[in-house]
């Protein structure tokens, strides 16, 4: 009974957040002329994330029982040169994971340069990955690795984390029309990301900076791509670019999957997780896994 006690918190603190989000922002429906329902579920989802960082601090203390809220969450020197170094290797790994993706789309028939950069394309692909990255990163490889790794066997904290991370997307996936190949081509693509990026953090022994270097780079890379440089047709192979049509998502392709694969194997010994302690701290790079 207690064990299952011990669970409560995990689970229920997300849906009380967004339940608090929603609350606040049911006043706008009174105005549809001036908000429209997407704008009101954004801002929503935007206050839910607001008031996870509030109770972050009282969450680390009580919860976790310890005193740095910032190391406790993967900030360790978050200006210092281990932690920018960090970031730009994390990044550098989302850079590599991108061009096996464009390389072989300009190379081949498909993709067609259209060098289309605009400041406001930039401006959006930089507040999209360091968003996305830092806000996700902070969720899944920071406040729900821990509790994990609080609740169950350290061995089983990576890939649960992994496993939830990649769930989580389902919603988004119904609304897409996917098939089911592609569903679950996208959903063990999740996983695998998921799992690269434990691995990120294991590397930079528990910082959270890589990790969002990874992340951030992945998706403000992508976008950019999209939105500037490669005009990417309709009919281009999924094995490629990845399911979703006119808005494809690379994780999900041959390549994406292949390429994760690859990085999970080559570093296998960081995914010793008895030698590694329940945070996700480890000096990997004593036992030959250096980045």
């Amino acid at each position: 009974m207690i064990q299952r006690r011990r669970w409560i918190p995990t689970i229920s603190l997300f849906p009380i957040l967004y339940l608090l989000g929603w609350l606040f922002v049911q006043p706008l429906q009174l105005l549809p002329y001036v908000f429209q329902t997407n704008d009101i579920n954004l801002l929503g989802t935007a206050l839910t994330f607001i008031f996870f960082l509030a109770c972050l601090p009282s969450w680390v203390k009580w919860r976790w029982q310890k005193t740095n809220t910032f190391v406790a969450l993967g900030f360790i020197g978050i200006f210092g040169l281990h932690s920018i170094r960090s970031f730009f290797q994390g990044f550098c790994w989302s850079l590599g994971l991108i061009c096996c993706i464009v390389l072989p789309l300009l190379l081949g028939p498909w993709g067609e340069l259209r060098w289309n950069i605009s400041f406001a394309n930039c401006l959006n692909s930089i507040l999209l990955g360091l968003g996305v990255g830092f806000s996700e990163e902070l969720i899944f490889r920071s406040w729900l690795w821990s509790e994990l790794n609080l609740l169950l066997k350290p061995s089983l904290g990576l890939v649960i984390q992994a496993f939830i991370y990649s769930l989580v997307h389902i919603i988004a996936l119904l609304q897409s029309g996917l098939g089911t190949l592609d569903f679950i081509a996208l959903l063990f693509g999740w996983f695998l990301l998921g799992l690269v990026l434990g691995i990120r953090r294991i590397l930079d022994r528990g910082s959270l900076s890589g990790c969002i270097g990874l992340h951030g780079g992945l998706v403000g890379l992508w976008f950019f791509i999209n939105a500037n440089l490669i005009a990417i047709p309709r009919d281009t192979p999924t094995w490629l670019v990845g399911p979703g049509g006119i808005s494809p998502n690379p994780i999900g392709g041959s390549i994406g999957l292949l390429c994760f694969i690859w990085i999970i194997t080559y570093y296998r010994k960081a995914l010793a997780i008895d030698r590694f302690p329940v945070s996700g701290e480890r000096n990997a790079s004593s036992s030959g896994a250096a980045p």
